[in-house]
């Protein structure tokens, strides 16, 4: 399996709900979210023997009764844990096992503010499973010599991201079972112009009426390049429809699409459900320049 899983902060992507933050002071992307359902999160196709993953995390001060309770794991407790009561304390399980245990890490996790985690996660019931953990540039883990098993586990294809209320809010999401650099974010992409056949609604949004229809996007390269650098890398795209619904029965499907000059080339088609607040999102990894993607039209084909 490969996969690459990209969330710049929507509640809506995720698997199981929850609930989406908007605030500059919270998030780089402007959006975040909490999500108080245990033992859900990012369902995948398969389980991961090994992921890595890269999220900001923007706590909130813990004062009172205010309480800190986020945790980022797959299958029995394999992952990280912060919790807080008028002070914070991070630890790390493999199953049963602990790993570490920080109680007083104010110094690399400030309040009110964000904070960058990185983190790998290895299976190994030979005890050479891993669990890497990155804070803010601080090394809180590195163990290689661990048992962890969760392949045979109810939720082994489950990355489980909790937070129990809004003190903890997380955004700049990405998971992929290939290496992820610590310096690689989500970004979102400045749209330089809009070419359509469905009908514009007046309010940002596009209505299709009929199969076939597409909606293509250019990317404002030069804003991308100013900021980032023209030879900075894209590791990965992500399409996202949100809001995206129904609004018939004869048309279901969403189908992403790339143009390249005269090429057009097909990616994921996505089921659309007819709750108005339903989100599609195809992502993929790629390995191009940013000065590369110039000339390219990113968008979607509604189908039936």
């Amino acid at each position: 399996m490969s996969f690459k899983y990209i969330n710049p902060g929507y509640a809506e992507l995720l698997s199981s709900g929850g609930t989406t933050v908007t605030g500059e002071q919270y998030s780089k992307t402007g959006i975040s979210f909490w999500r108080p359902k245990d033992k859900k999160g990012i369902s995948l196709s398969e389980s991961p023997t090994e992921f890595y993953a890269k999220f900001d995390l923007y706590i909130q001060g813990v004062t009172g009764r205010d309480d800190v309770d986020f945790s980022f794991s797959i299958g029995y407790q394999n992952g990280i844990y912060l919790r807080g009561y008028r002070g914070l304390k991070f630890s790390g399980y493999a199953g049963t096992s602990s790993v570490f245990y920080n109680s007083a890490i104010e110094d690399i996790v400030p309040m009110e503010s964000l904070s960058t985690v990185w983190l790998h996660i290895k299976e190994g019931n030979a005890h050479n499973g891993i669990l890497h953990v990155v804070v803010n540039n601080h090394e809180i883990c590195n163990k290689r010599d661990l048992n962890i098993s969760y392949s045979d586990a109810s939720d082994s294809k489950i990355i489980k991201i909790h937070s129990d209320n809004i003190r903890a809010l997380i955004s700049n999401l990405i998971i992929s079972d290939e290496e992820i650099s610590p310096r690689e974010q989500v970004v979102m992409l400045p749209i330089k112009a809009t070419q359509t056949n469905m009908t514009d609604c007046g309010d940002g949004s596009y209505e299709a009426t009929a199969a076939n229809q597409e909606l293509l996007q250019t990317v404002d390269v030069a804003a991308l390049s100013t900021q980032y650098g023209a030879d900075s890398r894209v590791t990965g795209i992500s399409l996202l429809g949100n809001p995206a619904y129904r609004t018939a029965e004869g048309l279901c499907a969403l189908t992403a699409l790339e143009k390249n000059g005269g090429n057009v080339t097909e990616y994921g088609r996505h089921v659309v459900e007819q709750n108005p607040n339903s989100t599609v999102m195809d992502t993929r990894t790629v390995s191009m320049t940013i000065a590369e993607v110039a000339g390219r039209q990113f968008g979607w084909r509604a189908g039936t």
